[in-house]
């Protein structure tokens, strides 16, 4: 469900929805007044060539984004889990993306009338009343000052998305779907098989197998070339590290109390409950009755004596708290399901609760401790505000100060060489000397950085770069060196050779036991449980699977799974050669192509590999286009989101 709603939300129809739930949202909800009142911000969160993504304009995008979210998730939806995610990063990629495909637009000579535009503000329900009829000027004026749009701002959104949707109709209209493509959609969508397998890995057989100093030289020297060493490159960088200079920063008392006052919001709290719980659904396999006994039993275990952590992580079917021991943190009023919630906050802590029963099953819960209603007092948040304050401050002196760096080595035409004494003079900053690394390598001084990389591999020896983020700051670095691409020599990649020839003789060890077993007469004869019992493998079986899908323990793996769709029920396959072993199985099970269903379904299957379509020559529009235009992101937002320029 996750992976469609990131599919999903690169493309929507934002005329509708966008528009239509930042209405709702602004004109009913309260954010604090972090909306900037339509005024003009003060800086760009992106620039996309002469274009750029204000930040009113993300966070718009990204409260709107959020509420959807929390809607589709309910309770599972957290800051914590908004930041896994990745969701201020995919908002920020969208609005890159319609500013590329606004350029489209202007490309292709597209523009969106005054008529279209009215007719499209008339529309929205938002502005019309009972009646359905426009609510006039002056009730459309004030519905939009409430909401906090100046009438231009405004506007001139609506009218950018009826362009971008007009770029999208274009594109949409010249996609042309074959009907052996719709077959095709249709049969990856309702063929599938369950198969039961048997699987030799590395670990049954990879202690049998020695590997000699004569055979790792002759596969070496017959694969030399999958082992060459990519360019390398050496590299002179100064370093300005933000936490160093964060470190050396004072915050006084008066700006810690004064920041304290002016947000006392963010410090106080509603009353609050932590508690874990252990989770049951109710579905085909398992019923209301059966739900509610078995949390019955498992409430008898804990109240004799075992940890509710351990059998939460063995027994529920909560995905979001089951690896945490059920753990679901400190939660207030109205973040829970009514049931859940009123049972949660009915009792003190050290108490176990249940089983009841919500929507999404029956609960378990024991309840850890409770926060009482209020603010926190200053002492208590003073160390997290202080240090709040430092980052906010290290982040930009830490910048500046690269910024500064970067003109003065410029300016003073100081060559790598006399770095070391520059920082010395700087708190803060560290001079070195990278070690010959690879373009997609980590180092070790501050990890892997985009930005860092593709300046070191497409700098000249010698040019001193501008300042670059990377994690840990800002860097200003020159090519020492180039070593070029080289075939090596056998001791030099010695361990990754036999690694390699030890994988491939584990291969086809297990490709040969299990053609020897399948190559038996009696084979057929004998059940696939002998036949494992012989191998001294374990059968195991899948649940239903189609041509993309994972396959049980396995994984997904598209030649097994086009094996299993071409053989019928009761059908054994060939030996499958695995990246850590062999596989072997027997057909279980098959849903087949139903060529009457497909004829009803035909049109709905059309218009989703459409959709599909579409996506994907938008993405590949986008990035093409990303690649042309001059895209860059406000250095404090890329720094926080670990953004390049180059995305």
């Amino acid at each position: 469900m996750l992976k469609v709603f990131r599919d999903n939300l690169k493309y929507l129809s934002w005329v509708l929805w966008l528009v239509i739930v930042v209405f709702i949202l602004f004109v009913f909800v309260d954010f604090g007044g972090t909306v900037n009142s339509g005024s003009a911000p003060l800086d760009a969160a992106a620039y996309v060539g002469r274009d750029k993504v204000t930040y009113a304009e993300f966070e718009r995008a990204f409260r709107t984004t959020e509420d959807f979210y929390r809607q589709a998730y309910g309770e599972r939806y957290t800051p914590e889990f908004a930041r896994q995610l990745g969701l201020h990063v995919q908002v920020l990629d969208r609005l890159v993306g319609d500013k590329i495909l606004l350029a489209e637009a202007g490309r292709m000579g597209l523009e969106t009338t005054d008529a279209e535009l009215r007719r499209e503000i008339t529309s929205l329900p938002t502005f019309q009343g009972s009646d359905g009829v426009f609510v006039g000027t002056d009730d459309y004026r004030d519905i939009l000052r409430r909401a906090g749009y100046q009438i231009d701002t405004f506007e001139n959104e609506v009218r950018t998305q009826l362009l971008t949707n007009k770029v999208k109709a274009i594109l949409s209209d010249n996609l042309y779907i074959p009907p052996a493509d719709v077959e095709e959609a249709y049969r990856r969508q309702v063929e599938k098989a369950k198969i039961r397998f048997l699987k030799l890995d590395s670990n049954s057989i990879a202690e049998d197998i020695d590997i000699s100093d004569s055979e790792t030289a002759a596969f070496f020297s017959e694969s030399r070339e999958d082992f060459r060493i990519p360019e390398k490159r050496v590299v002179d960088y100064v370093l300005i590290d933000r936490a160093q200079i964060e470190s050396t920063l004072e915050i006084g008392q008066d700006e810690i109390e004064g920041y304290y006052n002016e947000r006392i919001e963010e410090f106080t709290t509603s009353e609050q409950v932590q508690a874990r719980h252990i989770l049951l659904r109710v579905n085909d396999e398992r019923g209301e009755d059966e739900a509610r006994s078995q949390l019955e039993d498992a409430r008898r275990r804990i109240e004799a004596g075992e940890g509710f952590a351990d059998l939460a992580a063995e027994v529920s079917e909560d995905p979001g708290s089951k690896t945490q021991g059920g753990d679901l943190g400190f939660f207030g009023r109205g973040a829970m399901v009514k049931p859940f919630e009123d049972a949660a906050f009915s009792a003190g802590p050290g108490t176990l609760v249940g089983p009841i029963q919500t929507d999404f099953g029956w609960h378990l819960i024991e309840i850890l401790s409770r926060r009482e209603a209020g603010t926190q007092p200053l002492a208590e948040v003073e160390v997290r505000i202080r240090q709040q304050l430092r980052t906010e401050r290290g982040v930009v002196a830490a910048e500046s100060k690269a910024r500064d760096l970067a003109d003065r080595i410029e300016k003073e035409k100081m060559g790598p060489d006399s770095w070391a004494e520059l920082a010395a003079e700087e708190s803060g900053v560290t001079a070195a000397t990278t070690a010959a690394f690879g373009r997609d390598e980590s180092l070790p001084e501050f990890g892997r950085s985009s930005a860092f990389s593709i300046e070191a591999f497409e700098g000249a020896p010698g040019s001193v770069s501008e300042a670059i983020p990377v994690a840990r700051g800002w860097v200003i670095l020159a090519v020492r060196s180039i070593e070029p691409p080289r075939l090596p020599e056998l001791d030099e990649v010695r361990a990754e050779v036999e690694q390699a020839l030890k994988e491939r003789r584990v291969q086809d060890e297990a490709l040969r036991r299990l053609q020897t077993a399948a190559a038996d007469p009696r084979a057929s004869e004998r059940s696939f449980d002998e036949i494992a019992e012989n191998l001294g493998a374990t059968p195991e079986e899948s649940g239903f699977f189609g041509r993309d899908d994972s396959i049980g323990t396995l994984g997904p793996n598209r030649e097994v799974a086009a094996a299993a769709l071409a053989l019928d029920v009761g059908g054994r396959s060939e030996p499958v050669a695995l990246a850590d072993g062999a596989l072997f199985f027997e057909v279980l099970e098959r849903e087949s192509f139903d060529p009457i269903q497909f004829e009803s379904e035909k049109d709905s299957t059309l218009a989703t590999l459409r959709n599909q379509r579409l996506g994907e020559l938008l993405d590949s529009l986008v990035e093409r286009r990303r690649q042309e235009l001059d895209v860059s992101y406000d250095p404090a937002l890329a720094q926080n989101f670990g953004l390049t320029d180059q995305g």
